[in-house]
């Protein structure tokens, strides 16, 4: 199990889970706390995050079949995921119900969605995502960086 890196007693006595859960929790927090709203109007997170996820699902098979070079990549692509989480939090979506069915529905949608539109999806959430971790503070990046390693971790691991 991943500790937390929060070193003082009494900061981890006050998060609501254990491990590294607790510190995703709190990672959010430190990221909604204090990232300015850097989106543009009409975008939804949630699109962005299903769209993320299809391609770190096709990089984490590529690094799993031998191709090293793209580890990078996918550490980038769930950063920025993990960013756009944290503007979702600060948004208003507290709710982990809420949040699955939105992604549930916008992985619905990307199905139906052609290559090239996914692409340019893609695309402008990559812009977004990019700035969000531009405007993001020291710890703010730290807890992305973690949230992406525990997540690469998991799809990396033999199936």
């Amino acid at each position: 199990m991943t500790r937390c890196p929060i070193r003082s007693a009494t900061h981890r006595r006050r998060l609501t889970g254990a491990g590294l859960g607790g510190c995703i929790r709190v990672g959010l927090w430190l990221i909604a706390a204090s990232a300015p709203a850097v989106h543009a109007a009409g975008e939804d997170i949630a699109d962005c995050i299903a769209v993320m996820q299809l391609r770190a699902d096709d990089l984490a098979r590529q690094v799993r079949a031998g191709d090293a070079s793209q580890e990078p990549v996918l550490r980038t692509e769930l950063e920025r995921a993990a960013a756009l989480i944290g503007r979702a939090y600060l948004d208003g979506m507290h709710g982990e119900a809420e949040a699955k069915d939105k992604l549930r529905q916008a992985q619905d949608a990307q199905a139906a969605k052609s290559e090239a539109q996914r692409a340019a999806l893609h695309q402008e959430c990559v812009v977004r995502a990019d700035a969000e971790l531009a405007a993001a503070s020291g710890p703010q990046r730290f807890f992305v960086q973690r949230i992406a390693q525990a997540r690469m971790h998991r799809l990396l691991e033999p199936h």
